[in-house]
């Protein structure tokens, strides 16, 4: 299937199913075995809207496993725009008989016949200029040499045709937003969050692994202010923690880092 035949095929889905579907038929053609798409958007939900062509056994495992919330890959997601595979992820390494959570997810992948994953992040706005964020994996489960060569070459086919399945998803979404997936939903104006400035700053720097006492050095103003600001902000971002707030304005492109 050529590029314009993909395009075409995915322009013409009439539904939400009729999508995922065509989808799969244009990932197949490049060798994939399945695809994944999820909400990266709200790191806090233990269940956030996902659809696909993936085995089963891999969603129960994902979702009972908790794999959402140390998904390497989703955190990645929510600090790019460029498409990446499986192979560039920094994992944190294995110290004594522990795993770390990052490799037994990518382990349970491997047990599961995934070789390796390509990864298509997509930040997009609404008509009411809320912030969506959502991560594309396309499973790969032949040998990691021909994987190389279809990255090299089709990487860039493959992030344009998410751009228009994207679209056409939110296109269906707008005209039954009724039945409509949160994330794909244009958001009411009361959800859209903002910050003010200093609120922005005090986020971004612990972001940036800044503390309290490092921020207030670097804003030249005392502790208990930033402390101040950081409440505000958490309030304003509905987040329950410090870390939820950060990865909440990372994901919602509040912050920029």
């Amino acid at each position: 299937m050529v590029l314009e035949e993909a395009i075409s095929s995915i322009e013409a889905s009439g539904t939400i199913d009729e999508l995922r579907l065509s989808l799969h038929r244009v990932v197949q053609n490049y060798g994939f075995s399945g695809f994944a798409f999820i909400d990266a958007g709200r790191p806090e939900l233990d269940l956030p809207y996902h659809t696909g062509t993936y085995p089963p056994a891999w969603e129960r495992a994902y979702i009972q496993n908790d794999f959402v919330h140390c998904d390497p890959a989703l955190t990645r997601v929510r600090r790019t725009n460029t498409p990446f595979h499986w192979g560039e992820l920094k994992l944190p390494e294995r110290q004594g008989r522990k795993r770390p959570p990052e490799l037994k997810m990518m382990e349970a992948a491997r047990d599961h016949g995934f070789r390796q994953g390509f990864v298509v992040p997509f930040h997009y706005r609404d008509r009411l200029g809320a912030v969506h964020s959502s991560s594309t994996v396309f499973f790969w489960e032949d040998e990691p040499h021909d994987f190389d060569k279809l990255f090299v070459c089709h990487r860039h086919e493959l992030h344009l045709l998410m751009i228009y399945w994207v679209q056409r998803a939110m296109d269906i979404v707008n005209r039954d937003q009724r039945n409509a997936p949160t994330i794909l939903k244009p958001a009411d104006a009361a959800e859209t969050i903002k910050l003010t400035g200093r609120e922005k700053e005090v986020i971004a720097w612990a972001a940036r692994g800044k503390t309290v006492a490092d921020t207030a050095q670097i804003l030249g103003i005392s502790p208990e202010t930033v402390e101040g600001f950081i409440k505000q902000a958490l309030r304003k971002l509905e987040a329950s923690n410090k870390t939820h707030g950060v990865a909440k304005s990372i994901a919602l492109g509040i912050i920029d880092l």
